[in-house]
This record gives C-alpha cells, structure tokens and sequence, in this order.
C-alpha cells in the first residue's frame, strides 16, 4: 500500500518523454483524421481566414465550427488574432501532409 508521500509524487508525476511523444502523436492523428479538422486547416491555409469566411466556405453550423476551431487551438495547430485565424508552425507542418 502506497504511503501519503508516495501517493503525492504518483498524483503529480510529469509523464515520461515516450509518454509525451505518444500523447501529442495522439493529438495529431485526431486533427489529421477528422474530416471536418482537414476542412478547416485547409480553408485557413497559409495566410489565414476569419470566422465568417471559414463557417461560410465550410458551411459549419457554429457549435461544430467552436468544437473543432477549439480542439486545434488546444493542440497547437491554431491562432488567433483579433478575428483571424492563423496556422501555426505545428498547423502549417499537418497542412503540408493533408
């Protein structure tokens, strides 16, 4: 049985390099595979696009489009500034392998 201290360093351990790559192949994989995820890299490309242009090219109801613009964002793949939306370097990396 695991003592308080034990227990503390488990709860707050960092995870191990080969856990990390793992987890960000992960995240990659779902940005690459989703359909609706490609649409939207694709439509930013390399110079950018705004809301409105994205939902009316990919004609995304506006819960999907905040789901989706959000994943990628928390994944690294998408800025925003003010109301544009830019491919970052790890989002310009995935659209030149889609």
């Amino acid at each position: 049985m695991l003592d308080d201290d034990e227990l503390d360093e488990l709860i707050t351990a960092r995870p191990s390099e080969r856990e990390r790559v793992k987890a960000e192949h992960e995240v990659i994989h779902k940005a690459a595979s989703h359909p609706v995820r490609r649409q939207l890299i694709k439509e930013i490309g390399a110079f950018g696009a705004t809301k409105a242009e994205l939902l009316e090219k990919t004609e995304l109801d506006e819960k999907v489009f905040k789901y989706h613009t959000e994943f990628l964002i928390n994944g690294d793949f998408l800025d925003i500034n003010e109301d544009k939306y830019y491919l970052s370097d790890k989002g310009l990396d995935l659209l030149a392998n889609i």
